[in-house]
């Protein structure tokens, strides 16, 4: 689980939009509070507008923890630099589930009126 969580996080970091189908379902779903639906669907979408809205995005695995099988809680944090130039660093948490191999649902938490700083 924790290696299928990394390359989760490797493709933000890579912007490598491809190789999501390769950690998620197919009918895996993505919830934040800006946004839901099909994960791989909403997720091509939220990395290609984060790394053009923010130079030197990056995210950095701050804590993993199993809470079973199948269900585990990711702790980022994202870091970067806005169009007026100003440094962020956004935290979030990340719940995830497993069907197998692979990313069935991902609920993610973070101070969304932080993207407008």
């Amino acid at each position: 689980m924790e290696n299928v969580v990394k390359a989760y996080v490797a493709i933000w970091n890579n912007r490598s939009i491809t190789d999501l189908e390769n950690v998620f379902l197919e009918t895996a779903t993505y919830w934040d509070t800006t946004q839901q639906g099909n994960a791989i669907e909403v997720l091509k979408n939220s990395i290609q507008i984060t790394h053009e809205m923010f130079s030197g995005v990056s995210f950095k695995v701050l804590s993993f923890s199993s809470t079973g099988r199948d269900r585990g809680f990711l702790e980022w944090l994202m870091t970067g630099t806005n169009p007026a130039g100003k440094k962020i660093e956004i935290p979030g948490l990340d719940r995830v589930t497993m069907e197998g191999e692979k990313i069935a649902m991902i609920k993610s938490f973070y101070d969304s009126s932080l993207l407008a700083d």
